[in-house]
């Protein structure tokens, strides 16, 4: 149990900063990006019954990017567009063996279709840029928590966007 208990304290400081250790090369992924779609993974149940709404998330997010620059595309658009860009976001539920301590992990990435260099005619879709994973621990207001680390992650890639669109 207390091994658990650390190993998951170790990786909450180990995972937001690899979300922050991109090389300009991960950023550039998102240099000429005018256009994307928003994929957002089905929210744990638990999270759900708590108020945790995939629609008025999938929307809220929408709106953001638009105010960021970016046209959002339906699913169905994106497949027209290059690279058939979208932003992905998942909620992972972690417990522990015993089942007495639970958490919840935040991804958000970008994926496009890239082609690989040692044979171009293979294409496939590849996270290009993601955002610092976030853990979240059950609390009394674990679902606005959940919903801030979601927007802090989509703050992060708009600030990162921006930087390598506005030269």
């Amino acid at each position: 149990m207390r091994l658990g208990v650390l190993i998951l304290v170790g990786l909450m400081f180990y995972w937001p900063t690899v979300g922050f250790s991109f090389t300009a090369d991960k950023r550039d992924t998102l240099r000429g990006l005018r256009e994307m779609s928003v994929l957002i993974e089905y929210l744990p149940d638990d999270v759900e019954r708590e108020g945790l709404n995939r629609e008025h998330l999938q929307r809220d997010i929408e709106v953001r990017l638009r105010q960021a620059g970016l046209h959002v595309l339906t699913i169905s658009e994106v497949a027209h567009s290059p690279g058939a860009p979208y932003l992905y976001l998942a909620i992972y539920p972690i417990t522990s063996p015993q089942g007495n301590f639970n958490a919840y992990a935040v991804a958000l990435t970008l994926k496009q279709l890239v082609q690989l260099s040692r044979n171009p005619g293979t294409e496939l879709f590849a996270t290009t840029w993601e955002g610092p994973m976030q853990l979240n621990s059950l609390s009394d207001m674990r679902m606005l928590d959940i919903r801030a680390r979601i927007f802090d992650a989509l703050g992060r890639f708009i600030i990162d966007y921006r930087d390598v669109n506005s030269k």
